[in-house]
This record gives structure tokens, C-alpha cells and sequence, in this order.
């Protein structure tokens, strides 16, 4: 790997209280934001990037890239910042439950994922925007939205990390991408963030995973945990712990993860994984559900972990992001006069109703699928299910690695998986009543999911008629 993606950005210096104008203002200089401001850079935009910390930073999300993201970051143009990373080709997945096993691969053989080191891949993506002639990197925090009289956002004012300076920056347009502890969601949005539990996350060290170059998902009693590859010799686990308190470091932590993932895991996986949670070299992230519902404001737009989350469980958060990236470029691209405020106040409207058009599905399978694997009859259905093959493993997958994008195919087999689980326990255990309590289950998981992702009233009126009402915009 070379060690220069390691470096940090070298950062252009600005002046207090600037007045210089630029086409877009980013805040947020991580996956979301370095990937747009390079697309806009090379498409011509003047482009000021607003980050608090350009080193590298070493986290256990964003790791795995599945298929669909692949493709929307080729479109992009920014596919070479999967080499040089040391990443590994991820080309279908692998199911345990009991003992057994099922393997899935993607349904194209050319298609492939990628796992990585979340830190390696932006520190590549930042290189793109390094001394590029048309974008402009500011190291600070961001601590306000700039409005005029009256009350278009026109910018944003930050802390300059070197001298604590408060600067200003202006733009026909802000972008907000500051990721999920976003300061700037309350402003943007009715978002409402909900831990739904944590992933614990371990690396194991030169061991080979029953099918390489695979996802593994291991379906116990208590939940879930996943492993995948992050290098050529490298296995990322990651063990899910529900609840609203995060496990801590502890003797007693390192027993419990031998005593209930151990017995689970591939004799192969044994000793690296013994050995990972000795060194005791652990980190915690919290798995958030929110979805996205923006409010309208006039100058500004909401974007990435700032405006919408999943459980990562199904590692579509990078899917979802470089579609929206692509889709909020390509608008602000091809808009030849970001100064016309009616032409970007359309623009924005046109985004947020094409993300959730696109994203969906995501969305709804990741939250979905989570709530399946932690209920054990929904479980065992849904295994079997897969286990038969053909499209009833093929279509699900699909879905799974971003490149189908169609809900109603999901809503298809989510049910289909129900009815299957009704079936056996009529065969295995007689009577309708367990079998009708899964069904309404099943409902109960999907349909509000279902309902957060539907458009909304003035959503389906300006996809019809291009206006927009209840209200055009927010004032704040």
C-alpha cells in the first residue's frame, strides 16, 4: 500500500470574513463530501470544502462497498480510489445458521464488491480534491449557516483549526454533510436519529474465511454478527450488541464474546479470533435508524449520514451514498447558473424526491433484514428460504448488493419468506396460531418501514405538477 494515502491534505489558507464566492460550499470533507466536491471540481463548479480534520482516521464504518455502490462510484469517476488501498474483492455472500450453511453468490460473476479500510478509501478520495484548480479545502469546524435578510441560506461560518479565526464563506448553494452527529440536522430536517443497538468490531489477522473474498453472516440465537474481508489479510467482525448501552472493555467483555461467538465460528477462524479479542483491540459504533425527512430551506441541501441511516447490517450505506452524490451532481453539474434562485430551490426539491425514489429499497431491506435475523422463527424462515436457491436466493441478493433498486421485488420475497415460515410451522407444530402470529409480525416490521420511505403528499404534487407547497420553504 502506499503510504501517502495515509497523508493528510494540504489545506488552502482563507481570509477572515472572505467574500469570495463559490459555486458550492461542503461541509463535511469525509466519504459524502470529498466524492462530491470532486465530482463538481472536474465538472467545472468552484467548489469550497469545509472539514474539521483532513488526517486519517481509522473507524469500523463504511468498510464494504457492495456492487451497486461500485458502479454509482464509477459513474462518478473516482472507481481508481479502490486501488492502491490494499482492498479486497468481495463476490457474493455466505449464510451459517446451525451448523448449515448457503452460499450466494452476486448474480453476475463479473460483479464484484469491495472491502477496505474506511480510512485508507477517503484519505484516496481527498487526494482527488487536493490542489485541484477549482476547489478550495478550509480546515475548521463548521458553527453556523449564514442567511441573508431574508433568510436564504448563503453560506457557512467556521472556526479555522489554526488560529481559532472565525471565517466565512459563501456559496449559491450549501451542501451539509457532516455526517450522522451532524449540528446542522435541526435546521434541515424533522430527522429523528434511534439506536437500535452497536456493533462491536474486531480484526482478525491472517486466517482464512470459509469462502474467500465473501461476506459471512452468522445467524445465533441472541443476534446477528457479520465477517468480511478488509485486506488481502484481513477479516473485519462485526458483533451485534442490541440494546441503548454500549459493551465496554472489560475481562468480563472477552469472555463473553468467547462463550457466545466462539462455538459459531469456522474452526478456521479460531485461533486469529482468540487471539483478536486478547489484544483487546476493540471499537464500538451505534446503529442508528432515521429516516430521511428533510425540510426544504432555500440555498441549502442535506446530505448523507446528516440526513438518512440504516442499520449497516446489509452494508448499503456507501450504496446509498454514492447514489446521491451522482444524483445531487449531476443537478447541480448540469445547472448552468447556481445564482438563479428558482432554478436551485427546484433543483433541491428534485433531489430529496429522487433519493428516497432510489434509496429506498435500501433502507427498508437493511432494517428489515435486521429485525428478521433477531427473531428466531422469522429467522429460520428466512434461511430455509434462501437455502432452496435459484431466484429465491438470486432475487434477494440482488436487492442485498444495491444493484436491483426495486421495492416491489423486496416486499415480494420479504413476504414470501413469512408465508414460507407460516407453512413449516403449520407442518411442524399444527395449528394456525403461531403461524398467523408470524405473518402479523412480519407486517409489523415492514410496513412502517415501508411507510418512512413513502413520498410525501407535497412530494407527489411536485413530481406531478412541479410545484411545490406546504410551504415552498422553511424560514428559520
Amino acid at each position: 500500500m502506499d503510504s501517502a494515502i495515509l497523508d493528510k491534505p494540504q489545506i488552502q489558507k482563507n481570509t477572515p470574513k472572505s467574500t469570495q464566492p463559490f459555486d458550492v460550499c461542503i461541509i463535511g470533507g469525509g466519504l459524502t463530501g470529498a466524492s462530491l466536491a470532486a465530482y463538481l471540481g472536474n465538472a467545472g463548479k468552484k467548489v469550497a470544502v469545509v472539514e474539521k480534520d483532513f488526517s486519517y482516521q481509522d473507524r469500523i464504518v463504511g468498510e464494504l462497498l457492495q456492487p451497486g455502490g461500485v458502479k454509482k462510484l464509477t459513474e462518478l469517476g473516482l472507481a481508481d480510489c479502490l486501488e492502491g488501498i490494499d482492498s479486497a474483492p468481495v463476490s457474493g455472500y455466505a449464510i451459517f445458521k446451525n451448523g448449515k450453511q448457503i452460499h450466494i453468490p452476486y448474480p453476475d460473476e463479473n460483479t464484484q464488491g469491495r472491502g477496505f479500510h474506511n480510512g485508507r478509501f477517503v484519505q484516496n478520495l481527498r487526494k482527488k480534491i487536493t490542489n485541484h484548480p477549482n476547489i478550495t479545502l478550509m480546515e475548521g469546524t463548521a458553527v453556523n449557516l449564514l442567511r441573508n435578510d431574508a433568510g436564504k441560506i448563503t453560506g457557512v461560518a467556521y472556526t479555522d483549526k489554526q488560529h481559532d479565526d472565525i471565517l466565512e464563506i459563501q456559496g449559491a448553494i450549501t451542501v451539509v454533510s457532516d455526517g450522522f452527529f451532524s449540528i446542522f440536522r435541526k435546521e434541515l430536517s424533522k430527522n429523528q436519529a434511534k439506536v437500535s443497538g452497536f456493533f462491536l468490531g474486531l480484526v482478525l489477522k491472517d486466517c482464512p474465511l470459509p469462502y474467500a473474498g465473501h461476506g459471512h453472516v452468522f445467524i445465533t440465537d441472541h443476534s446477528p454478527f457479520l465477517a468480511y474481508p478488509i485486506s488481502p489479510t484481513e477479516i473485519r467482525m462485526l458483533i451485534d450488541f442490541p440494546g441503548t448501552m454500549p459493551p465496554k472493555k472489560s475481562p468480563e467483555l472477552k469472555k463473553e464474546l468467547k462463550v457466545r461467538i466462539l462455538p459459531f465460528l469456522p474452526q478456521s477462524l479460531h485461533s486469529a479470533f482468540i487471539a483478536a479479542v486478547e489484544a483487546g483491540d476493540f471499537k464500538v459504533m451505534p446503529n442508528h435508524y432515521m429516516p430521511g425527512k428533510p425540510v426544504p430551506e432555500e440555498g441549502a441541501v442535506l446530505l448523507g449520514d446528516a440526513l438518512n441511516m440504516r442499520h449497516p447490517l446489509t452494508g448499503g450505506g456507501m450504496t446509498a451514498c454514492f447514489t446521491d452524490v451522482l444524483s445531487l451532481g449531476k443537478l447541480l453539474a448540469e445547472c448552468t447558473d447556481l445564482s438563479d434562485s428558482r432554478k436551485v430551490n427546484s433543483l433541491i426539491k428534485t433531489f430529496y424526491f429522487q433519493k428516497r425514489k432510489e434509496n429506498s429499497t435500501i433502507n427498508i431491506l437493511a432494517d428489515a433484514l435486521y429485525r428478521v435475523f433477531r427473531h428466531k422463527p422469522l429467522a429460520d424462515a428466512c434461511f430455509d428460504y434462501l437455502a432452496q436457491g435459484g431466484k429465491f436466493a438470486q432475487e434477494p441478493v440482488s436487492i442485498l448488493s444495491g444493484i436491483s433498486r426495486d421495492k416491489n421485488l423486496l416486499i415480494k420475497h420479504f413476504f414470501a419468506v413469512a408465508k414460507f415460515g407460516a407453512r413449516n410451522l403449520i407442518k411442524t407444530q399444527g395449528g394456525i396460531g403461531k403461524a398467523y402470529t408470524l405473518i402479523r409480525y412480519a407486517f409489523q416490521i415492514v410496513h412502517p418501514l415501508i411507510l418512512n420511505e413513502k413520498p410525501t403528499f407535497s412530494e407527489r404534487i411536485f413530481l406531478q405538477t412541479g410545484a411545490w407547497i406546504f410551504p415552498p420553504f422553511s424560514k428559520s
